[in-house]
């Protein structure tokens, strides 16, 4: 690792979309009517309460389309992204082959991180969001974030709980708070943080959402888990996904319960 990388643009350098069409799948991305909403909104609320743990050299294990490295970098020296090659040439776009100098300046190294090419303390700190369940041999991975990490360097983590199959066949498995603290522990990491994303309102107006986009609104289910949506019940369905989230994020205001959540948020530290 040796120099810093630039911070990447706000949209998708993996998209080849026009002006127009990225702007109107921006709006969609961010507003109700994503069936991801509910989640997606906690996922950035959890990162943005990670971004100040972070410090000094970072490597992002998982970094794929680098999506919240603005929030970030202010607080870095410098920020290296590792990605799993059959991620981003199966799964996120199969022909990046054919343009692969986009992602210069998002994807600093390809590799393994149950296996990374890194120096043993080198790192301030480590950030993984939702990347664990993805991993076949999770104790590798946390095993090598621990030992690239300086001594009282910092993992930086989330994990999803209530989620549906993503990304396969990279898809292994969810965490529960006592799951993830053990793994951590065995690893010499002590946790200073282990909070849930959402509670249960959150997590059942998401699963909602999930039923109105797979049954009603389905057409067919994608090699990667996710689906393509009808043209024409798509258009009839995404007003009640939006009107589930919106009623399940006033909801989460007043549910107390976090025996389901969407995920989880967690700051380690090397001892």
């Amino acid at each position: 690792m040796s120099e810093p990388s630039p911070q990447a643009p706000p949209q998708s350098v993996l998209s080849r979309r026009s002006g127009w069409m990225r702007r109107l799948h921006a709006f969609h991305k961010h507003s109700p009517f994503n069936p991801y909403w509910l989640d997606a909104r906690h996922l950035l609320r959890s990162v943005e309460r990670l971004a100040p743990h972070a410090r000094g050299v970072m490597l992002d294990v998982g970094v794929g389309e680098r999506p919240y490295g603005h929030l970030f970098t202010p607080h870095v020296q410098r920020y290296f992204g590792l990605e799993y090659p059959p991620v981003v040439f199966g799964n996120l776009n199969p022909d990046l082959w054919n343009y692969i100098h986009v992602v210069h300046g998002i994807i600093d190294v390809f590799g393994d991180g149950q296996e990374l090419a890194v120096r043993s303390g080198s790192c301030d700190t480590v950030l993984s969001l939702e990347v664990l369940e993805h991993l076949p041999e999770p104790e590798r991975c946390v095993a090598e974030m621990a030992r690239v990490l300086k001594p009282g360097g910092r993992l930086l983590m989330t994990v999803p709980f209530v989620q549906p199959l993503h990304q396969l066949p990279f898809d292994f498995r969810r965490y529960t708070p006592r799951g993830l603290g053990d793994l951590l522990e065995r690893h010499g990491l002590v946790v200073e943080l282990l909070e849930p994303r959402g509670n249960v309102a959150s997590a059942t107006g998401a699963v909602l959402s999930q039923y109105f986009l797979r049954h009603w609104a389905g057409k067919e289910r994608r090699h990667d888990g996710s689906v393509t949506m009808s043209r024409w019940r798509g258009v009839l369905t995404l007003p009640f996904i939006a009107l589930t989230q919106v009623f399940f994020a006033v909801a989460e205001r007043f549910a107390k319960d976090d025996a389901l959540a969407l995920g989880y948020t967690v700051v380690a530290r090397k001892a």
